[in-house]
């Protein structure tokens, strides 16, 4: 959908996460074939919360990651996700010393990129309805706007907007997993043919996201 559609996208992969069963992770060479196309970014080895482990082992989930994924794919891995958004200072500073450029948060609501080591991101396809106060902020607090914006999807064509009228970062994001739990296949794909091939829309991956901090 994303080549349909002319998008550039980063993947985030654990190679080894352990919230699901083997075989249902990608194959490294199913990671060898996407990175062809798109960016590849690390997510750690095993998705664990960097805050509930020891230093040690989160600076070997973080290094680890970027090594295994930088063999398979035979490319440079320079971006890193925070596994479930969690991280300290520490986990900031593992992942600089780690030698990623940019590494990105699961906070929303974001427009621009103030720290490319806890970048935030606009949007996440999923069910918006538990970020009342921040949807309710964007619709400028009136009430048939944040009713609408409730659903993703409006939600994900009005930020768009706004940032073609006021410039900025538009990132939008999500689970593969979750967009299937949830049936949002086909309203991903209409949004995706509603943010492409706009003539005033630079479309990059979250590596080139670097050069807009």
């Amino acid at each position: 959908m994303l080549k349909e559609h002319g998008l550039a996208a980063t993947f985030y992969v654990a190679p080894q996460n352990q919230e699901f069963a083997e075989g249902d992770l990608l194959t490294s060479q199913e990671v060898s074939d996407l990175s062809r196309d798109f960016e590849i970014g690390a997510h750690s080895i095993t998705h664990r919360r960097l805050p509930t482990i020891s230093e040690r082992q989160a600076k070997t989930e973080i290094v680890g990651s970027k090594a295994v994924l930088e063999q398979i794919t035979g490319k440079e891995v320079k971006t890193f996700c925070y596994p479930g958004g969690a991280y300290t200072q520490l986990h900031v500073q593992l992942v600089k010393d780690a030698g990623y450029r940019y590494a990105r948060t699961t906070a929303r609501y974001a427009f621009a990129v103030d720290s490319p080591y806890e970048a935030g991101t606009s949007l996440h396809v999923y069910n918006h309805r538990f970020d009342l106060p921040q949807t309710a902020r964007f619709a400028k607090f009136r009430p048939i706007k944040i009713l609408r914006y409730l659903e993703w999807d409006v939600l994900a064509r009005a930020m768009f907007d706004r940032v073609i009228k006021e410039g900025g970062v538009y990132h939008l994001w999500g689970h593969s997993w979750e967009i299937d739990q949830y049936g949002y296949w086909e309203r991903l794909e209409k949004v995706f043919g509603y943010i492409s091939d706009n003539p005033k829309v630079k479309y990059v991956s979250n590596g080139e996201l670097e050069a807009c901090s």
